[in-house]
């Protein structure tokens, strides 16, 4: 079998091309903006002790939150429907997904039936400091998906090693060191993107409720450093189809 065989059945999978799609475009995957809280303080001043006036207030905060949850559940089935993630992986996060759903669900129902001001209050501040949706449980779900699918890519990017390298031995003597080179350069970004999923599953657990609660400036440099690591790791990975697109069209010329 010569390379461009290889890699033609390698690119007719309709999970790589989405793989390649997401890496290409972290917004496939990752949201555009973050959805900041809104001041409580300034809002239990503008309500001025009206009870519906609370109650409307956190019940629409409530549903900013579940709708973010429900487009995460979105992108969850999409990358397991193009492949890119598996049933186990989409069964974790759409467990974490239904998890939140169902708590903040309750947690209107309370909203809706507190009878004093000051127990609405005390509720609507818990949308934030109960739950921190938007603070902690999507930037570490929307990670972990993009993580999952770049495990993946790796994986199978991965076990064509043996193959391309039989491959490149049967090629015309005149390009087997230009396909050398490339497939040098493909194994070194694969393992580069490697190394960068060990510090990525180093920061990912510490993404928590508890952990922005503790320490939110620990948070958010940890936080800044798992974005850090998978922007290179997409980086290394973008490198790595690069040079197997090269070793294809080198073989097309040949």
């Amino acid at each position: 079998m010569n390379i461009q065989t290889v890699v033609q059945h390698f690119h007719g999978r309709v999970w790589l091309k989405a793989a390649i799609a997401a890496l290409a475009l972290g917004v496939a995957i990752l949201p555009l903006t973050a959805n900041a809280a809104s001041d409580l303080q300034s809002q239990a001043s503008a309500c001025n002790g009206s009870l519906t006036c609370l109650i409307s207030w956190g019940d629409a905060r409530i549903a900013e939150r579940l709708t973010a949850l429900r487009i995460l559940s979105g992108k969850v089935k999409d990358r397991q429907s193009d492949h890119s993630i598996t049933s186990d992986q989409a069964a974790t996060l759409q467990a974490d997904a239904t998890t939140n759903t169902n708590n903040l669900t309750a947690l209107k129902a309370k909203i809706d039936a507190d009878t004093e001001p000051r127990r609405a209050l005390a509720d609507d501040k818990s949308i934030f400091v109960t739950y921190r949706i938007f603070a902690a449980v999507l930037p570490h779900d929307y990670r972990l998906l993009w993580f999952d699918v770049m495990q993946n890519l790796e994986s199978k990017m991965r076990g064509l090693i043996p193959t391309i390298e039989d491959a490149i031995k049967g090629a015309p003597s005149s390009i087997q060191g230009q396909l050398n080179t490339l497939f040098a350069d493909y194994k070194n970004q694969l393992a580069a993107a490697e190394a960068q999923f060990d510090a990525i599953n180093t920061d990912l657990p510490q993404i928590t409720p508890a952990n922005f609660d503790s320490n939110p400036t620990g948070f958010e440099a940890t936080l800044a450093n798992l974005r850090g690591d998978e922007n290179v790791a997409a980086q290394d990975l973008r490198s790595a189809a690069k040079d197997l697109h090269q070793m294809v069209q080198l073989a097309k010329a040949h």
